[in-house]
């Protein structure tokens, strides 16, 4: 019986998930800060808002896509999995089954 085939995409949906939680919640704050620019016109902005200013749309939609990806390859190999699991179950039963002797050929 072989192993099953272990899924890579759930690391990559774990890190990917987590920088895309980080990555919203900055997202956030520079639009919540961008709402209030009186408060931020005392400060000066961090390097991470000014990204987030820039690029964070963008950061956001291309990890939504990878998110994406990977959610359908990890489905996909766990169903492949799950395939193999039932075939190689069938087989089991089928040679289990070939292997008993018949009862209605027994002599009493």
């Amino acid at each position: 019986m072989s192993r099953p085939i272990r899924n890579p995409f759930y690391i990559v949906l774990g890190v990917i998930g987590f920088t895309f939680t980080i990555t919203a919640a900055s997202y956030c704050l520079s639009v919540l800060r961008g709402v209030r620019p009186q408060a931020t016109l005392e400060q000066k902005s961090h390097p991470l808002e000014e990204l987030m200013d820039r690029h964070g749309t963008n950061l956001l939609t291309g990890q939504l896509i990878i998110l994406a990806i990977a959610t359908v390859g990890a489905v996909t190999v766990d169903h492949i999995n799950q395939q193999k699991k039932q075939s190689s179950a069938k087989q089991k039963n089928l040679l289990s089954e070939t292997s008993k002797p018949d009862s209605s050929l027994e002599t009493k």
